[in-house]
């Protein structure tokens, strides 16, 4: 607070005018920066589609701004909500059960969240990161956004499998 105070020339005191504490304001700049992503509408195409492209664009959103986390404010952040909400309806359109429909959100979430994190310290380890995932990766050489797109396909083509184990239910 006392940065952002001094960049505005104000006294610290004077940013509470406006936020209550650091962590609101933490949430008001995440609910910032996933506003604008979108949530695909139906005509978009199919779920799997749907998906793959609402995850990339909320990635990419908070790429931007590394030292924000979903971690500590997501919960708070009434944007995160609505991009929960729209997996959801997404999943539930592509005619996953309710039960289903949370554990897909979960994994989803896992992913993400997981590779926000990796991309995170890339930032702040000066890409020490990528060193870590060769070791892994081999001569192979994957980029994060490789990865992040292996991980979320994975994820997809398992729901794929889930979904298609299952008795058909109308699709909304």
């Amino acid at each position: 607070m006392r940065e952002i105070a001094g960049q505005l020339r104000v006294p610290v005191m004077t940013l509470y005018n406006y936020v209550a504490s650091k962590d609101a304001l933490h949430v008001l700049v995440l609910d910032h920066v996933l506003r604008p992503v979108p949530v695909p509408s139906p005509d978009a195409g199919p779920w799997d589609e749907r998906i793959r492209q609402l995850e990339r664009d909320a990635r990419r959103a908070m790429a931007k701004h590394p030292g924000l986390s979903l971690m500590r404010h997501g919960l708070e952040s009434s944007e995160a909500a609505r991009l929960t909400d729209g997996v959801t309806s997404i999943l539930a359109e592509g005619g996953f059960s309710p039960e289903d429909t949370a554990r897909a959100v979960a994994a989803l979430y896992a992913v993400t969240l997981g590779q926000l994190e990796i991309d995170a310290i890339a930032v702040v380890s000066g890409g020490a990161v990528e060193a870590s995932f060769e070791t892994a990766t081999g001569p192979a050489h994957f980029s994060r956004d490789e990865l992040f797109d292996f991980g979320l396909d994975v994820v997809i083509e398992g729901l794929k499998a889930v979904l298609a184990t299952k008795p058909s239910r109308p699709r909304r």
